[in-house]
């Protein structure tokens, strides 16, 4: 039995029924963003591992190596920056899940301590952008697959009559099979992520007999490693870079880009994490599984494109499964139909694996922060997937398109946002949190900082951007705007350069001007994080002495 005075007792009250959360949305907390407790927590290393083999081994990952071959890398060459690139990737996700894994809050709640309350809204709003563009994207690839798996049915859907206009900028069959991925999409956004683990499990097991089972059969059909191994600028059609300062800052753009690729998912890593059944279910599993997965997607789709080139090599390259297939299934007979068919299968489900956990249910978390009183996860899925679809995704992978420049570079900006996270809860925190002033939008919160933004973060951001910035605005222009190599060259380390350079002005600048709240933690599990010892009434189980009476139950 405790033993409390009044005013401490009238305080906790205080704390209580304005922190508390007892189902109630509000302007700051909902079920979706509330720590969670003990019974969603399920996730356990394996699930970790079944995550990221779905959502590795898929077809943005199978296409990694083109972009390195396109700068005058060859394939060695390549797989050394993908696997330095994805070494940095993993410490960078486990880094950055801490806060899911040990508090159990997601991305919008973890930047309410970085940037402060309202200054949260700043990432949260680029974080939902990206999901609802990468949704688009993904959607895009997805419904390519689905296309595969109709034309091994009906080979005749390969060449359905065009009806739609040339300014639609997609064929038929094309829309046809991304209507489709995106109708089969909306019922899975109705599983909560709690529950992720047996889809992923199976999933990543379908995949992973998919991918080696396309990897050996292309080793014997070509008998090797295919021409692209050997000779692969006369296939390219770039000339390769010989030793020097060329090859050593194309291999260093070639790693920042690796990881720049999966800036977006190293952002809200928390968002995952917190369904971590015990702290450290994240950590080695994703250390290993997050490089491996990337890296081996990589080479198998790189020596299954060379082979082809060995076998098709009147129809170029075909980079992507969904370019792969048909030939297959046009150069083959029945046997190559029912192959093409379970292949496209496996690679729907891999766009399910990467399209649903990665950008529906992140811009549903995203969403459920930034108006919780008013979006769930679930709503917040099916708003992303709307405006996903809504934005014509395909017109923005046709052509040259501005824009995929602009999202293809947004490592410029991630990165940095990145660091400020990761050095603001390991070194300025360490990595002590108190829970209830996250969903305090009052001056009272130690996270309120100067009306409600934290100008720490602000500056390192920003100081870590500017130096990417020339590099950023010369790539996505028409035409160069003339910049200094030294300005090229910061852009080519644009992930690791900004991380490093805001992360360190931010532990400067908090050594310098020290934020309120450092090293404290709650007294108590307001929310039932850690114990989930809030009954069904309200009231919090806990005998409490005040000046001699006792009082059984004290009200959350």
């Amino acid at each position: 039995m405790k033993t409390v005075s009044p005013h401490d007792l009238l305080r906790r009250l205080e704390v209580r029924q304005e922190n508390a959360y007892e189902g109630r949305a509000t302007a700051w907390i909902n079920r979706d963003i509330v720590p969670l407790p003990p019974s969603r927590r399920t996730w356990g290393a394996w699930s970790f591992v079944g995550f990221w083999l779905l959502t590795g081994f898929n077809i943005s990952g199978w296409t990694t190596a083109s972009s390195l071959l396109g700068l005058g890398l060859n394939v060695w060459q390549a797989m050394i920056s993908v696997i330095i690139g994805q070494l940095i990737v993993g410490f960078a996700v486990v880094a950055n899940g801490f806060v899911g894994a040990e508090w159990h809050a997601g991305f919008p709640v973890y930047n309410r301590f970085v940037w402060g309350v309202y200054g949260s809204f700043f990432p949260l709003l680029m974080r939902i952008l990206l999901s609802v563009v990468w949704y688009g994207v993904q959607l895009v690839f997805g419904g390519k697959s689905v296309k595969v798996v109709i034309g091994a049915i009906w080979p005749s859907f390969y060449t359905l009559r065009n009806t739609l206009p040339v300014n639609a900028g997609i064929e038929l069959n094309d829309l046809i099979g991304i209507l489709i991925f995106a109708f089969i999409s909306f019922p899975l956004f109705l599983v909560p992520p709690e529950h992720f683990r047996k889809p992923f499990l199976c999933g990543s097991i379908i995949m992973t007999v998919a991918v080696f089972s396309i990897f050996v059969w292309a080793l014997a059909k070509e008998g090797g490693g295919g021409p692209l191994l050997t000779h692969p600028s006369e296939l390219s059609g770039v000339e390769a870079l010989s030793g020097g300062s060329k090859l050593g800052w194309a291999m260093a753009y070639g790693v920042s880009s690796t990881i720049g690729s999966t800036s977006a998912g190293i952002l809200n890593q928390s968002d995952f994490t917190r369904f971590a059944a015990y702290p450290s279910a994240q950590i080695i599993s994703q250390l290993i599984i997050v490089p491996l997965s990337t890296v081996v997607i990589a080479f198998v789709g790189v020596i299954v494109t060379s082979c082809a080139a060995g076998f098709y090599p009147n129809d170029g390259l075909l980079w992507a499964p969904y370019d792969l297939l048909p030939v297959i299934q046009a150069r083959g007979g029945p046997g190559a139909r029912a192959a093409c068919f379970f292949a496209g299968c496996a690679f729907v489900i891999s766009q399910f694996g990467i399209n649903i956990p990665g950008n529906a249910v992140s811009g549903g978390i995203d969403l459920a922060g930034l108006l919780p009183k008013y979006i769930n996860i679930r709503r917040g899925a099916f708003i992303t997937a709307v405006l996903g679809l809504a934005i014509c995704p395909w017109k923005l992978l046709t052509g040259t398109s501005v824009f995929l420049t602009v999202l293809s570079s947004f490592s410029v900006f991630l990165g940095p946002l990145t660091g400020v996270m990761i050095a603001d809860y390991l070194v300025v925190r360490r990595s002590k949190l108190l829970l209830t002033h996250l969903y305090m939008p009052q001056p009272a919160s130690v996270y309120y900082f100067t009306y409600g933004v934290n100008f720490r973060a602000v500056i390192a951001w920003i100081l870590g951007v500017w130096p990417l910035m020339p590099g950023f605005i010369n790539a996505i222009s028409p035409s160069p705007i003339g910049i200094s190599e030294g300005w090229t060259r910061c852009y080519d380390l644009a992930w690791p350069m900004g991380f490093v350079v805001s992360a360190s002005v931010h532990v400067l600048l908090s050594k310098a001007f020290p934020p309120a709240g450092l090293g404290e933690v709650d007294d108590e599990d307001v929310y039932g994080t850690f114990n989930e010892k809030i009954d069904g009434d309200g009231y919090l189980d806990e005998t409490v002495s005040v000046e001699g009476s006792e009082k059984e139950k004290v009200l959350v």
